[in-house]
C-alpha cells in the first residue's frame, strides 16, 4: 500500500512539475507591449532610479525589427517625444523607446543634458550613476524582454536630448549604436581641452585620442535655421553658452565649425554629418522625418 502511495505522489510530483515547465515556456502575457502598439512601462534597473520608457511597438513586429532610442527634451515629455516617431514607426516599421529621466532622477542640466559625466562641483561620476548608463541598459532590457535578435540601436535626442545624444557618443564610445542624431541641442561640449567643462573638455579625463575617436563616430547633426530664441535653463542660457552663440542655431554652426578646424589640426578624420532643417524652429514633431534617413540608412535603400 505504501508502495502505490509514494508511485502515486511521486506521479503528481511528476505532473506538477510538468505544468510549470509549460507554464515556463508560454508567453509572457504580462509584457507591457502584449497586444498594444503604443504605451508606456517603467524600468528600475539602472542605479536603483526609476525610468519611465514610452513605446511604440507596430503589429507585425519581430526579432528583426530595428529599435530607435529617444532621449526627450528638458520637458522630460516622454510620452510626447514617442508620439513624434509614432506615425513613422507604424509606416516603416521600426521599434520606439522613448526614455524618461524626470527632475526627481535627473534634477538639472548635469545630471541630464550631460548625462552626469560630472557633477557641478566638476567632479567625475562612477559611471553606473550617470545617465549615460541608461541608454544601453534600456536596451538590453527590452531585446531579452521582447525576444529581439538586435545588437544594436539608434539614438535620437533633441533640445536637451540632443545635448546629451552629442555628448554620450564620446563618453560611451563603445556602446551599440548603429546611427546617432542630436538635433537643436541647447548647448555644446566643444572638442577643446584647454576650454573648461561643460562647454570644453578640460577637467574630464577625456584624451585626444578619445575625440578623434568620437569623430569617427556615425553621428548626425540637425539644426533648425528658425531656431532663434534663447534658452531658459541656467546652463543653456549662460554667458559661456552665449559665447557659443546667441541662439541653438547659431551654437550648432559654432560647434560644427570649431570641430572642423579642430580636425584639420590634429589631423583627425571627421565624419559627422551636418544637415540644416529650414523653416523649421525649436521643434522636435517637425524635424523627425529629417532625422529618419540618417537614423536608418536601410530603409532608404530599398
Amino acid at each position: 500500500m505504501l508502495h502505490y502511495i509514494i508511485k502515486g505522489a511521486t506521479g503528481l510530483s511528476l505532473l506538477f512539475a510538468s505544468c510549470l515547465m509549460a507554464q515556463s515556456t508560454m508567453p509572457n502575457q504580462s509584457l507591457p507591449w502584449q497586444n498594444l502598439e503604443k504605451g508606456s512601462y517603467t524600468y528600475n534597473g539602472w542605479a536603483d532610479k526609476v525610468l519611465e520608457i514610452a513605446f511604440t511597438v507596430p503589429k507585425g513586429s519581430d526579432a528583426e525589427t530595428p529599435v530607435l532610442l529617444v532621449i526627450p527634451g528638458a520637458k522630460r515629455n516622454v510620452r510626447d517625444y514617442r508620439d513624434h516617431w509614432h506615425e513613422l514607426a507604424l509606416e516603416i516599421g521600426f521599434i520606439v523607446l522613448s526614455i524618461g529621466c524626470d527632475r526627481h532622477n535627473c534634477p538639472g542640466e548635469y545630471q541630464y543634458n550631460l548625462g552626469g559625466l560630472l557633477d557641478e562641483n566638476g567632479t567625475e561620476q562612477p559611471q553606473g550613476k550617470q545617465f549615460f548608463s541608461a541608454p544601453e541598459l534600456v536596451f538590453n532590457d527590452f531585446v531579452k524582454r521582447f525576444g529581439s535578435n538586435q545588437k544594436y540601436f539608434a539614438i535620437y535626442g533633441h533640445s536637451a536630448g540632443g545635448g546629451f545624444v552629442h555628448l554620450y557618443m564620446l563618453a560611451r564610445p563603445n556602446a551599440p549604436v548603429s546611427h546617432a542624431v542630436s538635433a537643436n541641442a541647447a548647448f555644446f561640449t566643444m572638442p577643446d581641452l584647454t576650454e573648461a567643462y561643460p562647454f570644453g573638455l578640460k577637467l574630464t579625463s577625456v584624451k585626444m585620442d578619445e575625440i578623434k575617436a568620437w569623430m569617427q563616430q556615425p553621428l548626425t547633426f540637425l539644426l533648425a535655421d528658425q531656431d532663434l530664441a534663447p534658452r531658459t535653463k541656467a546652463l543653456s542660457n549662460s554667458e559661456q553658452a552665449q559665447k557659443q552663440g546667441l541662439n541653438v542655431f547659431a551654437r550648432g554652426l559654432s560647434f560644427y565649425a570649431r570641430s572642423v578646424n579642430w580636425a584639420t589640426e590634429h589631423e583627425a578624420s571627421l565624419i559627422w554629418k551636418l544637415d540644416i532643417v529650414h523653416g523649421v524652429g525649436h521643434d522636435s514633431g517637425a524635424v523627425t522625418p529629417r532625422a529618419l534617413p540618417y537614423l536608418f540608412p536601410q530603409f532608404q535603400e530599398q
